[in-house]
């Protein structure tokens, strides 16, 4: 046998001898009976086993979800300021047909072409709404035909030609007392064409009662534009939508979900927690669209009109908006584009979201629809999202399992390094001399 078996023999004795551990000691004083050895040495070999059975799972369960979100509720007369979400109202009939006329007399007296002829061409204008309903040439051609009386402002041109939030919100009441549509609404250009968005939500906190105009006079079809609902009513950032057909009186009952953090969630990856604090990205509604304006511009070096390239601080200042002659590059953008391609944009730690939920209240007039907006309930559901284990918390429960399944401790681990270092060291030193 050599020296460094000997000696570690020697070692394995001496720590069986002496070790804090709770039965260990055992295996060495119960050597002349060998059954009642076997049985302790099984027990002793469970335990190990038992304990890292559970500490491995406990180690994979964090690595694995390292955060965990409890479920909590508030009352809404708790709440100090439950904002009002910043609703778009759209209309299914993107552009006037009154405003579309008086631009088709200015182009027949300037080229020598019949009103209805310009009229029957500025179909292909739904190719700023709808890229993919309209042929790509055909827009090309309408735009080279346009020439100088299409501006390069193209955000402005769309807006003066778009439905005015005063053409179709007939009258506005906050908390039961009449306002000022004008006041409360501005007309905003989106992908779902030039919404009406609430401005002044901040001075809602009950409900928001409208009648909108589901007059058909003003209509101008386009490709797409055969929509059965009258209006549609979104929430910002994808986050729900409604449509309301003509004649209908409803009711959109608003449910609030308030989404919370653990600041000390700031020291775990974006990648475990899933979400960002304000200080380091943009908020999703944000976000998604900045996405989009990037894959845009890759592929066309321009901007759709949705964008204001006037407010954009000085990032933009050497892009266009994108007209009818880049239909084709925004046709593939449309079919490929994605939000989960954005993989940068990330939900808020600390947010605010919406649910809607619609019911039908009765019927009024075909020529107007009516429409109620107040929180459901009395109550919001809190998610609190925090880490699964601090690291003392961690530390504790697997201290806790070994000191269960095998009375180990701190002092047990060192006394193991000394026995396995020290003293096997001195042991073969000895045996030597």
């Amino acid at each position: 046998m050599s020296r460094l078996n000997r000696a570690l023999r020697k070692t394995l004795v001496e720590f069986f001898k002496k070790t804090s551990l709770n039965g260990f000691g055992l295996l060495y004083f119960i050597r002349r009976r060998p059954y009642q050895r076997i049985f302790w040495f099984l027990f002793i070999a469970t335990g190990i086993s038992a304990a890292t059975f559970v500490v491995f799972s406990t180690l994979l369960q964090f690595l694995a979800s390292p955060t965990v979100t409890s479920l909590s509720e508030l009352s809404l007369e708790s709440v100090e300021s439950l904002p009002f979400p910043a609703l778009a109202i759209c209309s299914a009939n993107k552009l006037s047909r009154q405003r579309l006329q008086e631009f088709a007399e200015q182009l027949a007296l300037s080229n020598g072409e019949s009103r209805e002829h310009w009229l029957k061409q500025l179909q292909l204008l739904a190719g700023y709404f709808y890229p993919l309903a309209v042929s790509a040439v055909s827009a090309a051609e309408l735009q080279v035909a346009l020439a100088s009386h299409w501006p390069r402002d193209v955000r402005s041109q769309l807006l003066q030609l778009s439905p005015s939030c005063e053409r179709f919100l007939l009258s506005c009441h906050v908390d039961a007392v009449a306002s000022n549509c004008s006041e409360l609404f501005r007309l905003t250009p989106s992908f779902d064409g030039c919404c009406c968005v609430l401005q002044h939500s901040s001075s809602i906190s009950g409900s928001l009662t409208l009648r909108l105009n589901a007059s058909h006079a003003d209509d101008f079809h386009m490709p797409r534009s055969q929509a059965t609902a009258a209006f549609s009513l979104h929430l910002p950032g994808w986050q729900g939508r409604a449509s309301l057909a003509p004649g209908e009186s409803s009711s959109i009952h608003l449910r609030a979900l308030h989404l919370k953090a653990d600041p000390q969630l700031r020291n775990y990856p974006l990648t475990e927690r899933g979400c960002h604090f304000p200080e380091e990205a943009e908020h999703l509604v944000q976000c998604l669209p900045l996405c989009r304006l990037r894959s845009t511009l890759a592929a066309c070096n321009c901007a759709p009109f949705v964008y204001d390239l006037a407010t954009a601080d000085g990032q933009l200042n050497n892009v266009s908006y994108c007209t009818l002659a880049q239909t084709a590059c925004l046709q593939s953008v449309e079919a490929s584009w994605s939000p989960w391609s954005c993989v940068e944009c990330l939900p808020a730690c600390n947010d605010w979201r919406y649910e809607l939920r619609k019911s039908l209240s009765g019927y009024v007039g075909q020529l107007e629809s009516r429409v109620s907006i107040r929180y459901d309930g009395q109550r919001v559901p809190v998610y609190l999202q925090a880490g699964l284990y601090n690291w003392y918390q961690l530390l504790s429960n697997i201290g806790g399992v070994l000191s269960v399944c095998i009375g180990c401790s701190f002092i047990s681990g060192f006394e193991f390094v000394y026995f396995m270092v020290f003293r096997l060291w001195h042991n073969w030193q000895q045996l030597g001399m």
